[in-house]
């Protein structure tokens, strides 16, 4: 391997942290034996021949430099001998939320390979609150970094975001206003299995079920000038070419999309499709014309969906669906503006109407204490409408994380400790995510204090766990932060005390606080306890410089 030590060690670049779910498994340092530009560059290596999990150099910084557009992410790596993979990072947060996510997973680095420039590409929605961005290296070998670079770019540049599979259809295509809906700027050219990939430009295609779903555009004999999309499903249960815009502009507002379709269609049918999304729990009035679907077959004809834009919308989808086998044409799309006196469509198309989720619910209700820290409160029985939440979980508590799908967060009515509840967080299989079982309340009950978190936990086969706590200011911005970084808990361990304390500024807006899991294992949770603590104890966590940034630094390394 090329990395091999040849002086002393040197400490992590300026303004970078060092993280991941094995951080200390990881030698994360400045790297002066050759670099792509300048006299140096950072190095990632493991330690270790066999790590089940990852270390990443990182920057945090406040997204409201970039809010409402487009950003990318470009860095220069260098690989040798890497066992699994590794890649550029990049996360968007509107508070406990992820908003855009892409780690390059699908597209990683492996191996060995000299100096490439790699790029990741992700929307910066108007509510984000903070942006994360780095590189990682999963398992062993070794990276090098070099000549990183942060940018707003346009429209143009596709995002390569993959949250979007956990979140709404499509979000991660979210364009800042309608685009291409003539189809005349053509389609984008085939090179993946990506969902934009020989779709329309602005587009993006979907299909469920088994069986094939065919796209292409084509001109009009009878007008040269007009383009049609053209949808052919065979053996699928649907097909659909959607577009996602950001709703800012429309929000309060009535809107049309109106469309003209063509069909031969004998065992299906074919709509338009009209929806407004606020967050990852869908909170929508829609319209997919349920009751007027076009049957059969059938010459052009004009359409129309009109719905309410709710305040916290966030997204709106535009397209047209084929279901079941056929072909269908659709052209002639507009988005606009109509006035009230213009009826909603749809069973859900009106405010009176719309379904409102858990995620919206506590945006306008954000709690005050928290709540149900004995797990005596209860859980959730069933997956019902009103909170959203996964059967088991305990009442009052969030499952969220870098994908809390590939962990189960539950209350294990099996295991005690000392006669009190616990809860459990289980990572369904190994994976370079964490999940985390949390809350987040007002922090008005405790401005000028100093905060303890604490908790008893005990672990199994665990890749990292920690205790955690976040005290944020009003514009999203950090103001203190502990997540026992440097004390990880790992593999099985038996129930311990652990905790967290923070002072809150009188200008803190929230606290969010809970328990994480990375990597692989299982652990339990009980007797947490949030409370004051002596003005004198220890802060064991602190926002640093870098974590509290409004810009990108060092990003070519060469700062000492």
């Amino acid at each position: 391997m090329e990395n091999k030590e040849k002086s002393k060690k040197l400490p992590p670049p300026k303004g970078w942290l060092v993280a991941g779910s094995h951080p200390a498994k990881y030698d994360m340092a400045i790297f002066t034996d050759f670099s792509h530009s300048g006299k140096q560059c950072a190095q990632i290596r493991a330690k270790e021949p066999n790590i089940d999990g990852f270390g990443t150099l990182m920057q945090s910084i406040d997204a409201c430099g970039y809010t409402g557009s487009r950003i990318q992410l470009t860095g220069f790596i260098k690989s040798s001998e890497l066992v699994d993979w590794a890649g550029l990072w990049m996360r968007v947060d509107a508070d406990s939320q992820i908003v855009g996510f892409d780690n390059m997973q699908n597209r990683a680095i492996k191996g060995d390979s000299d100096w490439t420039q790699y790029s990741v590409v992700l929307d910066v929605p108007d509510n984000s609150s903070k942006i994360s961005f780095g590189a990682l290296l999963s398992g062993s070998g070794c990276i090098w970094l070099d000549d990183f670079d942060l940018k707003i770019v346009g429209q143009d540049l596709a995002p390569t975001d993959t949250s979007w599979q956990y979140r709404s259809c499509g979000i991660s295509y979210q364009n800042i206003e309608p685009t291409n809906l003539d189809f005349k700027q053509g389609l984008r050219p085939s090179n993946s299995d990506s969902a934009i990939d020989s779709a329309p430009v602005g587009w993006f295609k979907q299909k469920r079920g088994e069986g094939n779903f065919e796209l292409e555009l084509s001109n009009l004999h009878d007008d040269a000038e007009q383009v049609a999309a053209v949808l052919k499903v065979d053996g699928a249960n649907w097909g659909a070419l959607l577009q996602a815009v950001q709703a800012r502009q429309y929000v309060g507002k009535r809107i049309m999309l109106s469309g003209s379709i063509k069909t031969d269609t004998p065992k299906g049918n074919a709509t338009l499709f009209l929806r407004a999304d606020a967050g990852r729990q869908l909170t929508v009035c829609h319209d997919y014309m349920e009751g007027r679907e076009l049957k059969g077959t059938n010459d052009w004809s004009n359409h129309a969906c009109v719905i309410d834009i709710p305040e916290g919308s966030d997204n709106i989808y535009i397209g047209g669906v084929l279901n079941g086998d056929g072909i269908a044409w659709f052209k002639d799309f507009t988005l606009q503006e109509v006035s009230k006196d213009i009826a909603t469509t749809g069973k859900y198309g009106g405010l009176d109407k719309r379904k409102t989720s858990a995620k919206a619910a506590q945006k306008l209700d954000q709690p005050m204490q928290p709540t149900n820290l004995d797990f005596e409160g209860g859980s959730y029985q069933s997956k019902v409408k009103a909170h959203c939440m996964p059967v088991g979980l305990p009442i009052g508590w969030i499952a969220s994380g870098s994908n809390p799908k590939e962990f189960k967060m539950c209350i294990d009515g099996s295991t005690k400790y000392a006669g009190s509840k616990c809860a459990m967080i289980k990572a369904l299989k190994e994976t370079a995510e964490f999940g985390t079982l949390m809350q987040m309340v007002n922090a008005d009950f405790a401005l000028g204090k100093n905060m303890r978190l604490s908790a008893h936990i005990k672990s199994e086969n665990a890749g990292s766990a920690a205790l955690w706590m976040r005290i944020d200011g009003a514009n999203g911005e950090i103001l203190g932060f502990d997540n026992m970084q440097g004390n990880p808990i790992t593999d099985t361990t038996d129930w311990n005390y652990y905790e967290c304390v923070l002072h809150v500024p009188l200008t803190a807006k929230s606290i969010a606080f809970g328990v994480l899991l990375g990597g692989k294992g299982s652990i339990w949770i009980s007797k947490v306890a949030l409370e004051q603590a002596p003005d004198d104890a220890e802060i064991t966590g602190t926002i640093s410089a870098a974590q509290a940034q409004q810009v990108p630094v060092n990003m070519s390394f060469e700062e000492d």
